[in-house]
């Protein structure tokens, strides 16, 4: 099913807040991984099985993504629940050869079936097309492909990778060759800052663009991970864009594998969806535009002020998933560019509107939330001829 799928999270309440959010039809399914959700229950965690039971019983979807490309990450330590999966033969994992390949594929597939979720292959993470860690992709891709050719299929890589220009769409063209039925998509972050997108890097999620659209011609995509900012690949071609309540959710966040160093209580600041803006502005903020323009505070943010986290929550998905349904009724291509273009535009106007009228509204939150993602979908647009 297309539109939204939730990232898996250690939030107390995770299991019920995902109910919750595929029965009002703001989520389509979910992704688990074996960091964030144990094999065998915990407490105040639930099992995988329990996770894939729900999702079945609400018809969903259920996706085990291994993220043997976070595993693989230098600064990865967090794996109390991780090594319970029992993903690799020994304790440290190894990839490279055909017969290393192999076993960890096979486990991982053992572990999917026992889930009933669909094959996922394995990957590593690439900064370039041309890098040796690009071949042991590829060679894991049709590895995975020749234990079962309906093998769903990752690609994840760091900016430098996705703004390889020419180099990444060979190295696509390779991979559209697999005829995967599903293609899953990140952008990895080094370093993600005050739960905020960044999006900076233009060359970089254009490339994400041309490859989705490359992909999307005989594959379904989902951009994992990737929340409002995901939309100019929605536009592009993908039918799905991963998200959350948290920042590791919302956005490939490395810290997310490694022990917290200062594990103690933190309250979060507490914030809302502006869904006309495509943008989660501090809850302060949302009610100085309140006072600006109540009602025009209602039409920007898409409807009533949520009172409390678990309404805000259900906000938030209810403006992305409204979004990615009326790009996903459009035509992949000109017609879905037209339909995010006229939504950018008024995007733009209000935030100019705000930024003249409300104090706490600065020209940076247009810099973070709108400027760089109207960029990307008009490089795409350029490279594309639209």
């Amino acid at each position: 099913m297309s539109g939204v799928l939730l990232h898996d999270g250690r939030a107390v309440g995770h299991r019920k807040w995902c109910g919750e959010a595929v029965r009002a039809g703001y989520a389509s399914g979910v992704i688990v991984n074996p960091f964030t959700t144990p094999r065998i229950s915990q407490e105040r965690h639930p099992s995988a099985s329990t996770l894939t039971n729900d999702m079945n019983d609400l018809k969903a979807d259920f996706i085990f993504d291994p993220m043997t490309h976070a595993r693989m990450l230098a600064t990865t330590n967090k794996l109390d629940f991780y090594d319970q999966w029992e993903l690799w033969p020994n304790q440290v994992p190894a990839l490279g050869t055909a017969g290393q390949n192999l076993d960890h594929i096979e486990r991982v597939f053992q572990r999917q079936s026992m889930l009933s979720a669909p094959f996922l292959a394995p990957t590593v993470q690439l900064s370039s097309p041309m890098a040796a860690e690009a071949a042991t992709a590829l060679e894991l891709a049709r590895t995975a492909r020749g234990l079962a050719d309906t093998t769903w299929q990752s690609l994840v890589g760091t900016r430098t990778f996705w703004a390889a220009g020419p180099d990444l769409d060979a190295y696509v063209g390779g991979l559209v060759a697999l005829r995967a039925p599903v293609w899953l998509l990140t952008i990895a972050n080094e370093v993600v800052v005050d739960s905020l997108p960044d999006v900076r890097d233009i060359a970089a999620f254009e490339g994400l663009c041309r490859t989705v659209r490359s992909l999307s011609l005989r594959s379904r995509v989902i951009v994992c991970y990737a929340d409002y900012a995901g939309l100019p690949a929605v536009a592009a071609g993908a039918d799905t864009v991963g998200t959350g309540w948290h920042r590791a959710q919302r956005t490939f966040d490395p810290a997310a594998f490694r022990l917290d160093s200062n594990p103690g209580p933190r309250r979060p600041a507490a914030y809302v969806t502006q869904g006309a803006l495509h943008a989660v502005l501090r809850r302060d903020t949302a009610d100085q535009i309140v006072r600006w323009d109540s009602e025009r505070a209602t039409r920007i943010r898409g409807g009533p002020m949520p009172r409390t986290d678990g309404e805000e929550r259900m906000h938030h998905l209810r403006q992305l998933s409204s979004v990615v349904e009326q790009l996903n009724n459009g035509e992949p291509g000109q017609q879905r560019y037209e339909i995010l273009k006229d939504r950018y535009t008024t995007a733009a106007t209000e935030f100019d509107a705000l930024i003249a009228n409300v104090p706490s509204v600065a020209p940076r939150d247009k810099l973070v939330w709108h400027t760089p993602v109207q960029a990307v979908l008009d490089a795409y647009a350029a490279a594309e001829g639209f």
